[in-house]
């Protein structure tokens, strides 16, 4: 239901389901830029730059959120970067959006010349292009993919239904040239040698199994029953094998000389340059384009939603049911409000199945583009009776919203979510100017203010509205799914191995470390103490978010007899209902605020966050909730009872990587979940415990955020600062015990699960040694060669579907995981390829032909946390709890970007070396993927 949908997502005001709706992209090399898996999107992941570093800790849970359902009217004032739009004489559109808190700089480039443009006999032709476009050889003799991998820090394409998008991270001192690099793209040249070619074909196709798994005939029959065949829509987005081995070098040049134009394409330029420098970079190299003619876009017909009902066999997942909602065009005010409605069936479709347990696999696609969008949702199991349930409960989402869409305090505590929503997306670079790519068209569409006053503008009335219309039973489509008789994975034959598998990203050793010495060495945060001892650590940005922590160094590990002790004492804690206190916390929670409570291993934090210009009330209220508060034991039973529940659903949800990793691990169980009943400690415990351990002495205060440090510091000083007990009294030295991480069991684990499509699974891994644990810089550059190495058996070989690697938070340690799926055809070549990959990395030899394009990407997400208030708050706990100087970031990167092939080759020795790695093998015949464990 609405009222429950307490994180929705950055993309729901852009209701754009034909391009790439999110910016979490799989950090492989561009060269085999991963597709997402499904229909909907065609994803070629370059150089990620957005992620944040996890909270360290043994088990994060989520507790509490609390959502107001008052009233009162929501503040105006929410600061972000806003910029200015020109268009040029060749019709090329720009905007530039300067954020003088940033350090990095972000370019996006969008092409419309989506998939929209291709017949189904030419399907994937649109992706294929964008491949094409990014190894084509420029007058020096580079590709541009190698010239980026010198200029930028990060790059990255996708291909949607509608556009095309190139996106590169850099300097400022390196704009000129990739904005020219980007200028090269629709300068009509497409130089391709033969052998590139074929390696670009062999990575699409290899994409296409990855993303699909085996399924791609069957979802293109499922988009062909949604629009319908001969649709723009109503193809696969990146094609099927048949339709890409049969595309031409000719067939992709003519598509990029009549589509790639300054005519054609928008771009925008934000974060750490001055609106000077990128419009001068721009004339340098934008300008000067020659207008050349565009071939007209294919116009999409609308579609009439009609229900019906129809079976449809090999979707990955089995049994199960897909449930179809067709949305208003994306830039209408219907499509805007349909938009918001489809993310609110998603969040309660979510949390039924989470609370039910019944349903293993659950997809939602968002499909086609922006004329014609719809939204699928596919809920699967392995069992012919889980068919009924998952389209009961898809029924049952969609109806709960439809009648939530009526009732005023749900639709203003919506209201109050979209709010923060739409901020958050102004706070990364990479989200930023993809959102801003829309205001590029002097139409100011995209921009905060405008996302603002839409959401200002949402009533019930509007929402049932739009409810009646696009949630009706009859204008729903509903697929009945059972499993294929035939096996998947069948275009892995049109993949041809290659013998070359030279890299085309030859980047020289130094590019990182110089491109880091080019960024202007900033550092905007400031530590201090109050007169209490609480510690306080500000860093202000030019977000239009606020971001406050109260760290407070209690754990699990401060209740060895009573694991659940410390959580409880955290959940059950309210503010006072009567007082001045009580106020404060109604402010907070009236201004849009959302209040979390975490717990971990070692820490209790309390989490408050809104807009920028809440500041104070965020503070006032955070205080209120955590030294002024209370507890109400008569609500103990109901509080511990939800607890469980969200552990017990964490252990449902939890990924089948984890739980074999946690297999392969000795004594790998969680503290929590060994402690016993509720009426094991008293309710005096725990008011003991917390005026024991909740004391100024003992906490960190963060803020993070788009504030005045000034004025944020008279704000701390009066809603923190005070002396009362037991908050303001010293907090006495506790002796604090840890647990050992775990053991590795060394050997092999073979289990014989069921796997689909006579594939066979594999997971490798290892236990990070705790040396490295303060270390993330390195962990991140050990993961992303290992990211690297794993991805290019798949481009060699293209018979591995979505091998990937992960970090994970597991018993007490972190665990690096290497996992995917090899046809068993092909395993014993898979294998051989993945071994020799592996031991590549064990010599200096090995790790220096990879080390140098790792170390960008890496080097650029520990910087680009710096524009997120949620990612540098996160990052500022780890920081503060070890000590280390708050421009620690800087020194992280500058680790990674001056790490040596022969150390990073010896530690790779250890991690992957015999006592150290793990292996889990999954399926009938897995001998070859058994000898791993020799590697």
């Amino acid at each position: 239901m609405i009222a429950a949908d307490e994180s929705v997502s950055n993309e729901i005001l852009e209701a754009d389901p034909g391009c790439a709706v999110s910016m979490a992209m799989r950090r492989g090399r561009v060269a085999s830029r991963g597709v997402a898996r499904g229909p909907g999107y065609v994803h070629s992941a370059g150089r990620a730059s957005g992620s944040s570093r996890a909270l360290r800790g043994w088990l994060v849970l989520l507790a509490l959120v609390l959502v107001g359902c008052g009233s009162a009217r929501l503040p105006r004032a929410a600061r972000g970067p806003e910029g200015s739009w020109q268009s040029f004489a060749n019709g090329l559109r720009l905007y530039v959006a300067p954020d003088p808190s940033a350090e990095l700089v972000r370019v996006h480039m969008r092409v419309r010349a989506g998939g929209r443009n291709e017949t189904r006999a030419q399907a994937g032709l649109a992706h294929f292009s964008e491949h094409v476009a990014f190894v084509r050889t420029l007058a020096d003799g580079r590709t541009m993919l190698a010239a980026l991998g010198e200029e930028a820090l990060a790059y990255d394409g996708t291909t949607g239904a509608d556009s095309v998008d190139f996106m590169a991270t850099t300097v400022a001192a390196h704009l000129p040239t990739v904005l020219g690099l980007f200028a090269s793209a629709l300068d009509g040249s497409c130089e391709v040698r033969p052998e590139v070619f074929t390696r670009e074909r062999n990575v699409v196709l290899s994409e296409l199994e990855s993303r699909m798994r085996g399924s791609v005939g069957a979802y293109d029959e499922l988009l062909a029953s949604i629009y319908s065949p001969d649709h723009p829509y109503g193809h696969v987005l990146g094609g099927t094998p048949e339709t890409v081995s049969a595309l031409t070098a000719k067939d992709v040049c003519d598509y990029l000389r009549g589509r790639f134009t300054p005519g054609n394409t928008s771009i925008v330029i934000t974060g750490g340059v001055t609106e000077a420098g990128a419009l001068a970079a721009a004339e340098a190299t934008l300008k000067p384009l020659a207008p050349r003619a565009t071939l007209p876009e294919v116009a999409v017909p609308p579609v009439t939603p009609a229900g019906g009902r129809k079976t449809l066999a090999g979707l990955p997942g089995g049994w199960g049911s897909a449930l179809v909602l067709h949305l208003p065009p994306a830039d209408s005010e219907d499509g805007r409000l349909a938009a918001i409605l489809a993310e609110a069936v998603e969040r309660e479709v979510r949390d039924q199945v989470g609370a039910q347990g019944r349903i293993s696999g659950l997809e939602v696609h968002r499909l086609g583009g922006r004329a014609a969008p719809a939204v699928v949702f596919i809920a699967t199991g392995v069992q012919a009776e889980v068919r009924a349930f998952a389209e009961e409960t898809l029924a049952h989402a969609v109806a709960d919203v439809r009648g939530d869409a009526a009732d005023k305090q749900k639709v203003e505590a919506l209201r109050r979510r979209l709010r923060i929503a739409a901020a958050t997306r102004y706070e990364r670079l990479d989200a930023r100017a993809e959102r801003l790519v829309e205001a590029a068209d002097g139409s100011r569409h995209g921009t905060l203010a405008t996302d603002l006053r839409a959401i200002d503008a949402l009533t019930p009335a509007a929402l049932t509205r739009v409810a009646t219309q696009v949630l009706a039973p009859q204008r729903m489509q509903v697929f009945e799914l059972e499993p294929s008789s035939t096996r998947a994975g069948t275009g892995v034959t049109a993949v041809a191995p290659l013998t070359d598998d030279a890299h085309p990203v030859t980047a020289r050793p130094d590019v990182a470390a110089r491109l880091l010495r080019e960024i202007p060495a900033t550092n905007r945060s400031s530590r201090y103490t109050l007169d209490n001892g609480l510690t306080v650590v500000l860093a202000p940005s030019s977000s239009p978010l606020v971001d406050v922590r109260l760290v407070i160094q209690a754990g699990a590990i401060d209740a060895p007899d009573h694991p659940l002790l410390p959580a409880v004492a955290a959940a059950m804690l309210t503010p006072p209902k009567k007082g001045p206190h009580a106020k404060e916390a109604a402010k907070m929670t009236a201004g849009g605020a959302e209040k979390d409570v975490l717990f971990n291993l070692d820490q209790t934090i309390f989490k408050a966050g809104g807009l920028a210009s809440e500041t104070d009330r965020v503070l006032r209220g955070l205080a209120a909730w955590v030294i002024a508060g209370g507890y109400d034991f008569t609500d103990r039973a109901a509080i511990v009872g939800r607890m469980y529940r969200e552990m017990d659903q964490q252990r449902v949800a939890e990924s089948m990587r984890r739980k074999l990793a946690r297999g392969a691990l000795d004594h790998c169980v969680e503290p929590m979940l060994l402690a016993g009943e509720p009426d094991d400690f008293s309710d005096a415990a725990i008011a003991a415990f917390r005026e024991r351990h909740f004391r100024a002495g003992r906490a960190a205060l963060i803020v993070t955020g788009g504030f005045d440090e000034a004025v944020a510091r008279a704000h701390v000083k009066a809603a923190f600062g005070g002396r009362q007990a037991p908050w303001g009294q010293s907090a006495p030295a506790l002796a604090r015990p840890r647990r050992p991480a775990p053991n590795v069991a060394t050997k092999v684990l073979h289990m014989e699960l069921p796997t689909t499509n006579a594939q066979i699974g594999v997971l490798l891994g290892f236990v990070v040694p705790s040396e490295l644990r303060g270390e993330p810089g390195t962990v991140s550059l050990v993961r992303q060669l290992l990211e690297d190495a794993v991805d290019g058996v798949r481009q060699r070989l293209g018979v591995t579907y979505g091998f990937s690697v992960t970090r994970e938070a597991l018993c007490d340690a972190e665990v690096v995981l290497i996992g995917g799926e090899i046809d068993a055809a092909h395993l014993d070549a898979g294998i051989a390829e993945l071994r020799q990959t592996l031991s590549r990395l064990r010599t200096p030899e090995g790790v220096a032909a990879g080390l140098a394009a790792a170390q960008r990407p890496v080097a650029a997400r520990i910087l680009a946390g710096g524009s997120d208030s949620a990612a540098l708050a996160e990052r500022l706990i780890y920081t503060v709890a070890h000590g280390l100087p708050l421009d620690h970031d800087r020194g992280e990167a500058r680790e990674v970007v001056e790490a040596k092939a022969d150390a990073i080759a010896e530690l790779m020795t250890r991690l992957l070396g015999p006592g150290s790695l793990f292996a889990v093998c999954i399926g009938e015949s897995t001998a070859s993927c058994e000898s791993l464990s020799s590697l």
